[in-house]
């Protein structure tokens, strides 16, 4: 099950991807796109990574201090 903005940056991540791929296809595609799609990319896998992983500790810690309130 993933979230609405899981889908729409995994979605971006694949745009992104696609778009970085015409640009190194095209022999005369400025370096300067290159670069800054692939920092693009870059940022955007940050954002998931760190959105899963703290969505993962939030998973992970529910329900987990329901028993010492008790």
């Amino acid at each position: 099950m993933s979230s609405e903005y899981e889908q729409n940056v995994a979605k971006l991540l694949i745009e992104k991807n696609e778009k970085l791929q015409e640009l190194k296809k095209n022999t005369t595609s400025n370096k300067e796109a290159i670069e800054r799609l692939k920092t693009e990319l870059e940022t955007l896998e940050s954002l998931f990574d760190n959105y899963n992983l703290g969505l993962l500790y939030f998973r992970r810690a529910r329900g987990g201090r329901s028993g010492l309130r008790e």
